[in-house]
């Protein structure tokens, strides 16, 4: 009997093939034809979509030939055209059970994108670890060659040939032409995730991550924003979302959003359904912070690290990123106020100790201009006790100024003993304020770590002379000038 029945089977399909040769077929002749496919163990796709795409032309207000079409498309991993097939039934009332398939299959498309491009993304760091093992040691290297080659066998085969490589400049550019191409590869998953489903922010936060990567700033910017958007209460897209925006020097924009942020009042009925939400609590010590309501702030800060310690950090982080953006917008005031803050939570935060410093470094300049015009004006009135007084508290403010910048310079020497600038700018530091012979002690360690820093051959040429150290002085300016 099985046997008889798949006999008729075959001989309708062989009979519905005749008629579509002959004139227009049935619409329900189309649709049982493809389901009777669809039904077989190794069903043919391609003639199923030759039908489909012939039924869609001939009953094209056909909700459920449409439908068929966006699931055949899916199996054949056609996302782009199966969503346009589903978005066609679903303009023409198509069946609750059939609306029910297409969801699922809408949802199980995303996902698979979505793991696509991060497997893609993922295998970056594991040719990463390779290639910095094989750079230190060059008898690694034939170890992961054919893990290499594997990675990359999808891609053109001509452009990897990692056996015949043999130099640590030749790896180098083979690994940056793959990194490339799977971050593309990955970038075109996400983007595909994004169309599927516009309405989930992981795969815009991860596909704007791949874009920077991709040298991309503006689609990074773009996808951050949709991100930020579709999930504003999210610390980790807030974060990436300011730096974006930083990168772009964006600078209005990343304030304005940032002020958008600080007054969401909506986390209130948040707070209320979940007291310990890490995440609106965050944004409500913010907006808090912002209103002048210190006090307050400081409560919800503190409930936030015994909910989760780890949260300091992240709070930092995020008057971090607002002080840069208002140094960068030049409100010196309202920086300096947020650089104190933080310090105040975290005194080993090294980048705000260096970022402060030059604060008051950046105010010392803006003293010397003003003592340059007082000095034109009491060359016309050298008598003016005014003109006097002011000089001298211009001068006294200078100085103190300096000493500020020199004590957090030093801290992040403490905090970092190799960190270059801070060594440089300690120097500068202390030579404006003739602690010659201090100046000398950390401007020669500068030197003997970058032998080639102009700057500091400079200052140390300078403080020589000021010692009486003719010689090396003029050695010191020598090296200043190559």
């Amino acid at each position: 009997m099985r046997f008889y029945k798949l006999i008729l089977i075959f001989l309708f399909l062989f009979m519905v093939n005749a008629c579509s040769q002959a004139q227009q077929m049935p619409r329900d002749a189309y649709k049982t034809s493809v389901k009777i496919e669809l039904k077989l163990k190794n069903p043919d796709y391609d003639r199923v979509l030759t039908l489909l795409e012939q039924a869609k032309v001939d009953y094209p207000d056909d909700a459920e030939i449409w439908f068929l079409l966006g699931k055949v498309y899916g199996i054949k991993h056609r996302p782009k055209d199966m969503l346009e097939a589903f978005a066609q039934a679903n303009k023409l009332s198509p069946k609750e059970k059939d609306k029910a398939d297409m969801k699922k299959m809408v949802d199980s498309t995303w996902v698979a994108c979505f793991n696509r491009g991060l497997e893609y993304a993922n295998r970056v760091p594991k040719i990463e670890k390779y290639a910095e093992e094989s750079f230190s040691n060059w008898s690694n290297y034939p170890i992961y060659a054919d893990t290499l080659q594997m990675l990359s066998s999808e891609f053109s085969s001509s452009a990897y040939n990692w056996k015949d490589c043999s130099s640590n400049a030749a790896l180098a550019i083979l690994i940056e032409k793959l990194k490339q191409e799977l971050y593309s590869k990955s970038l075109e998953l996400y983007e595909l995730a994004t169309l599927v489903d516009s309405t989930r922010y992981e795969a815009f936060i991860n596909g704007a991550f791949v874009a920077t990567k991709l040298n991309q700033p503006e689609k990074a910017l773009d996808y951050f924003r949709k991100a930020y958007e579709l999930n504003p209460y999210d610390i980790n897209v807030l974060n990436n979302y300011f730096a974006v925006l930083l990168t772009n020097k964006k600078y209005e924009e990343a304030l304005r959003i940032s002020d958008e942020l600080l007054e969401i009042i909506e986390i209130l009925p948040i707070l209320k359904k979940e007291p310990n939400n890490l995440n609106a609590l965050l944004l409500r010590a913010s907006i808090l912070e912002r209103l002048g309501r210190k006090y307050e702030a400081q409560e919800v800060y503190n409930r936030l690290v015994k909910i989760d310690p780890i949260s300091k950090d992240t709070y930092i982080n995020i008057l971090f990123n607002r002080a840069v953006i208002l140094d960068n917008l030049g409100k010196e005031r309202e920086t300096m106020e947020l650089y104190n803050k933080i310090i105040e939570q975290d005194p080993n935060s090294k980048d705000v100790h260096f970022n402060r410093a030059l604060l008051f470094l950046n105010k010392t300049t803006q003293i010397a201009k003003e003592l340059v015009a007082l000095r034109d004006s009491l060359q016309n009135n050298p008598k003016s006790q005014t003109l006097i007084d002011k000089s001298q508290r211009l001068i006294e403010e200078q100085k103190e100024f300096f000493s500020k910048a020199e004590a957090d310079f030093k801290k992040v020497l403490e905090l970092a003993p190799d960190d270059s600038e801070a060594m440089r700018f300690l120097g500068y530091c202390l030579l404006n304020q003739g602690k010659t012979d201090d100046a000398i002690g950390v401007l020669e360690t500068l030197v003997q770590k970058e032998p080639d820093n102009k700057e500091a051959w400079g200052h140390l040429s300078i403080l020589y002379t000021k010692k009486g150290l003719a010689e090396k002085a003029k050695e010191a300016e020598k090296k200043a000038q190559e």
